[in-house]
């Protein structure tokens, strides 16, 4: 229901409305309170709303409908609009079903399968509560979805293998996935407060890519970690913000490179970048020249690099305090890494100088993390300065896209793909702990004769090794045994012996050559989009002015009029009339409603939009309703 709202153009905080109506039509309470809509809506949709967001929504439907409120509370007064939701409810519901039960039957061939549905869907919960919106005050929980009891990071690990099947086995179940990832982000629009007076772009806001998602970018950690990111920085330019890194982060960046370039070929080397290069054939000379063309590389990507503001006292943080902060919540394993964070952290504030943002579209300057630890770090850390005790100095990058994302669905059609694939294959890098625990492991096993040294150096430097130790451990550090070393030595040889095989790699490049016709499909569908949508969004923007500029006009005619101003001229002397008539009616309605030339700028730029886009559809036979 939410995404057919979207696909028409509709205003966000608007999606509440239906789910309200609704839940009043069915239910029909004699006494309605926030609270009470509230668990309605609970129990119907199983979402949480803050008491806030449905308190706004109910004075908004007053407005329109028999719905009068008097003595704190709500009373309905008349027949309300059925909003007929159940049978949207019911197709989402056949996506939902099919994920799930997906779901359970790929699980048999894990280690780790679902028991049953309500186990399948908590594991699919459990996943979705990790696209959350971290860190931002005026977003008053992280997720719409209730809170998940007894999560394991295991289930996460089963439902990130199943999209990435599904990508690459059921391209139908795989969108009816995405339908449900979708209707989550969406659904993080329910959780503000207030988001229909936010500006519709991020003009004067500058956000600042830390290292990692420059490395990101760079495309060192896999290419679906690269698409998310570069989706994320297409989108915001779109939107009129600035794209940048301080000058710190991109010496940073290059020192990463260096010691990336000095470990790829040796057997100490793990973690993302070193294991995408083993995987992609990356040598050492191959990072050396990649140190040296960063410059070149970020400019390509529209990725400014300025200078990390000087020092100046007064708007200082307290390094001592955010340290202690950040060690809390980030364990590092080089400390200059910890020594930049605070650098960036600290640049913030100087460019903020002062400032006390209360929306993310007034903040200036916003640094962007993946680190999900640092940014609650900063956002502690900030509870105690004014300067950003509303909007955070750092937030996550999933954060940005999703909030960005909700100002403009249709002209970002790939955003949530690209953020579901990223999260699935990072989901799938064994952490640290399991990492060292298994390299002590295969230490051991090697000292006690029970595996060769080539044995040794394949499962400690091999992709695939990785690949099938989080098949059998799921993550979780208490499922790695010696057992589970000795199966991932068995599988990782028999794979290696397919490869060998003439018929195993035509069956593989046919595969792969299936999966890249339907990647281009989709994108080519997602780019016709999207450029329909920015398309339609600039002349929406132009009809938009030239009617605020009529109207400004006509407020000038009604001001000249009421100073004296007469015309001979009849034409004239009947546009003075109506300027003036125009301005008694705008004065009226300020002082009723509150209406402005800047809310009808607005509200013509919202209509001219759905409009032009429906127009479009119709004249493309684009089925907006399918993306």
């Amino acid at each position: 229901m939410l995404k057919v709202h979207v696909d028409q153009g509709q205003d966000y905080l608007d999606y509440l409305q239906p789910f309200v109506l609704q839940v009043l039509v069915a239910h029909a309470p004699e006494v309605i309170t926030d609270a009470s809509v509230r668990n309605l809506i609970r129990a119907d949709f199983g979402l949480e709303i803050p008491d806030r967001a449905i308190q706004i929504v109910l004075k908004r439907l007053s407005r329109r409908y028999p719905l009068k409120r008097a003595a704190g509370v709500y009373r309905i007064t008349g027949k309300l609009p059925d909003p007929h939701i159940n049978a949207k409810k019911a197709d989402a519901t056949r996506h939902i079903n099919a994920v799930i039960a997906g779901l359970s039957e790929f699980s048999k061939g894990t280690t780790n399968p679902v028991g049953s549905h309500d186990e399948a869907v908590t594991a699919i919960c459990a996943f979705l509560t990790q696209f959350n919106i971290p860190c931002l005050r005026s977003y008053l929980r992280g997720t719409a979805i209730p809170a998940i009891e007894s999560q394991h990071h295991s289930q996460i690990v089963l439902v990130s293998k199943y999209v990435l099947t599904l990508q690459n086995t059921d391209p139908e179940r795989f969108e009816s996935f995405l339908v449900v990832v979708k209707g989550h982000m969406l659904a993080n629009a329910l959780l503000c407060p207030d988001l229909k007076n936010a500006p519709n772009s991020y003009k004067g806001v500058t956000f600042f890519l830390d290292t990692p998602l420059l490395v990101r970018q760079l495309g060192l950690e896999g290419e679906p970690k690269r698409a998310a990111v570069n989706s994320l920085v297409t989108l915001l330019l779109s939107l009129r913000a600035t794209v940048a890194t301080f000058s710190h982060s991109r010496d940073e960046l290059e020192r990463v490179i260096m010691g990336a370039s000095q470990y790829v070929e040796s057997l100490a080397g793990r973690g993302a970048i070193v294991m995408e290069a083993r995987r992609r054939g990356t040598t050492k000379s191959d990072f050396l020249v990649l140190a040296g063309q960063i410059d070149d590389k970020l400019k390509d990507a529209q990725i400014d690099v300025l200078s990390t503001p000087r020092y100046v006292e007064g708007f200082q943080i307290d390094e001592a305090a955010f340290e202690k902060a950040l060690g809390d919540e980030v364990s590092y394993l080089n400390p200059r890494a910890k020594e930049y964070d605070i650098n960036s952290v600290r640049s913030i504030y100087v460019l903020r100088a002062g400032m006390s943002p209360t929306i993310l579209e007034r903040s200036k300057a916003v640094l962007v993390t993946s680190n999900a630890g640092f940014s609650r770090a900063a956002f502690q850390y900030g509870q105690s300065h004014e300067v950003s005790r509303e909007v955070s100095s750092v937030i996550t990058d999933f954060s940005l896209a999703n909030m960005a994302w909700l100002k403009a669905p249709l002209g970002a059609p790939a955003i949530p793909m690209a953020e579901l694939l990223a999260f699935s294959y990072a989901a799938l890098e064994p952490s640290m702990e399991l990492l060292e625990k298994y390299l002590s492991e295969i230490d051991k096993l090697e000292k006690q004769g029970k595996i060769t040294a080539r044995d040794h150096q394949l499962l400690r430097s091999s992709q695939l090794a990785q690949t099938e130790l989080m098949n059998l451990t799921l993550g979780e550090e208490e499922a790695l045994t010696e057992q589970t070393v000795t199966e991932t030595l068995r599988r990782v040889t028999e794979e290696i012996k397919k490869e060998e095989s003439n018929k195993y790699k035509m069956e593989r490049g046919a595969h792969g050559e299936t999966r890249k016709q339907l990647a281009e499909q989709r994108k080519i569908k997602k780019d016709v989009q999207e450029r329909l949508y920015w398309h339609c969004r600039r002349r929406a923007t132009v009809y938009a002015w030239c009617a605020s500029i009529i109207i400004v006009g006509l407020l000038i005619g009604g001001l000249a009029m009421g100073v004296g101003v007469r015309s001979n001229d009849p034409t004239v002397g009947y546009l003075l009339m109506a300027a003036s008539g125009v301005l008694s009616t705008l004065t009226l309605g300020n002082l009723i409603f509150g209406t402005s030339v800047r809310r009808i700028h607005k509200a013509v730029q919202d209509r001219c939009l759905t409009w032009l886009i429906s127009r479009k559809a119709a004249e493309t036979g684009l089925d907006l309703t399918d993306m």
